[in-house]
């Protein structure tokens, strides 16, 4: 009797292609459930990022007596904002949207982690020499502000066209109905 003992073991194309499959299938259902607190998590930055303009923003007021300057050529007499997003009518372009307070008074100016090449959305800009309010315009995809009273609420009344549940803002005192 003869015995062939050469067997090699090993996998089919087959089955390394029903594995491979598989893995793939699993690992797009763990990455489709990450999506929701990649979004939250981009949320706290917009937050965090705004209340670390705001300090800058009042640092530079203790300092010198007056609130920055929005850039992109905006002027203090329009009501035009300043953001480092694609302007549109009311949003002008530019990524020196707070003239002066980098480097002396924050490092860098922020930007939307994910909404800025948008039109109209991302952080913003606007004063009129004596008071000032800074936006995440349009971008904020799920801590969604409910109420007029949030601490990032756009307004704190409803005279400025009600709450925009997905828009940040922090704002000096005489700007609340921008």
């Amino acid at each position: 009797m003869i015995r062939f003992t050469n067997f090699k073991g090993g996998f089919t194309l087959i089955e390394l292609l029903v594995t491979v499959a598989i893995i793939g299938i699993l690992s797009s259902i763990v990455y489709g459930s990450f999506g929701g607190a990649r979004a939250q998590a981009r949320d706290d930055i917009r937050r965090s990022d705004l209340k670390e303009l705001q300090l800058a923003v009042e640092l530079y007021k203790a300092q010198t007596g007056s609130y920055p300057t929005q850039g992109c050529g905006s002027s203090s007499n329009d009501s035009s904002w300043a953001g480092p997003g694609p302007g549109s009518s009311s949003f002008n372009s530019c990524s020196d949207y707070i003239v002066g307070l980098v480097p002396d008074y924050i490092a860098k100016l922020p930007t939307d982690p994910k909404s800025e090449n948008e039109n109209s959305k991302g952080f913003y800009y606007n004063t009129d020499g004596v008071s000032y309010k800074i936006m995440v315009h349009d971008s904020v995809e799920k801590k969604t502000i409910s109420s007029n009273t949030d601490e990032f609420a756009r307004c704190p009344t409803s005279t400025c066209g009600g709450i925009l549940t997905n828009t940040y803002a922090v704002y000096s005192f005489g700007a609340e109905d921008w």
